[in-house]
């Protein structure tokens, strides 16, 4: 992998972090190369698939999960 800044790479481990409408994502020591130079972030190729399928998945039963209203009484606590 090379960075658009030409700068040298480095392996390591980073923090993944998405929003959608219903959800807010983060994931910590995630696989990852840096930017010596700019410090950008990038992940491979196959960690990218991983996270998306991660975040389809959340996605996918967060929808089901939000009815707008709560899912238990208050009175029972």
């Amino acid at each position: 992998m090379q960075c658009k800044c030409g700068g040298v790479l480095i392996e390591g481990k980073s923090t993944y972090r998405t929003s959608k409408k219903n959800f807010s994502f983060i994931l910590e020591n995630v696989p990852a190369y840096k930017c010596m130079r700019c410090d950008e972030v990038m992940f491979s190729e196959a960690v990218k698939d991983k996270l998306q399928q991660i975040v389809n998945r959340i996605e996918r039963d967060s929808d089901e999960i939000v009815t707008g209203r709560p899912s238990a009484n208050l009175y029972d606590y």
